[in-house]
């Protein structure tokens, strides 16, 4: 678990530690979650999510006074994911051990999907949601990034404006785009 790795940290500080898990615990799930849709790499969003919380472990005072911590934290995210693929697409260097992470995680993500189907019994959903998920994958980052923390997340434009760090109108135009750009692929059947 993420989580436990932090606790290294705290070797003498037990209440320092126990108010950091009691902070965090609630959130570790979305933050993982939210990595991982950004990232569409297993390995790559628990690094984010390690890396968010390491940065954080000094932080708990402040941690503590935020009123909305779920948003502040997706922004923490948000950003440690634009930091690495920044610094990877500037990378000299190829990883080709990325490419085959990225084909094992495409591989577990139809496994997702089909299982969440097959749990449901329902073929027709198996197709939608199959549909759905490649559209999404068909979308630009930035289309894609504000329809999961709206539509799926649940996340208001404000909120969402917040933890991308855009104004509100490029949210609301983006997401208003990005529905258009959804609808016309899910219509099309082109991905």
């Amino acid at each position: 678990m993420i989580l436990g790795s932090i606790t290294q940290l705290f070797r003498n500080k037990n209440s320092k530690q126990h108010q950091f898990t009691q902070l965090l615990r609630p959130h570790i799930d979305l933050m993982y979650r939210m990595a991982y849709r950004w990232s569409r790499s297993e390995h790559d969003a628990e690094d984010i999510v390690q890396d968010v919380l390491i940065r954080l472990a000094d932080r708990v005072e402040e941690m503590q006074g935020i009123e909305q911590l779920r948003p502040w934290l997706l922004k923490c995210v948000y950003r440690r994911f634009v930091d690495a693929h920044r610094s990877q697409s500037s990378s000299p260097i190829s990883n080709d051990s990325d490419l085959s992470s990225s084909a094992n995680d495409d591989e577990d993500s139809q496994t997702a999907t089909y299982n969440f189907a097959d749990s449901h019994d329902d073929f027709a959903q198996m197709l939608e949601s199959d549909a759905l998920a490649s559209a999404l994958e068909s979308l630009d980052d930035a289309h894609r990034e504000v329809i999961l923390l709206h539509d799926l997340e649940g996340y208001s434009a404000s909120e969402v404006a917040d933890i991308i760090e855009e104004k509100i109108g490029t949210v609301k135009s983006r997401l208003h785009r990005a529905r258009e750009k959804l609808k016309n692929i899910l219509i099309n059947g082109t991905f």
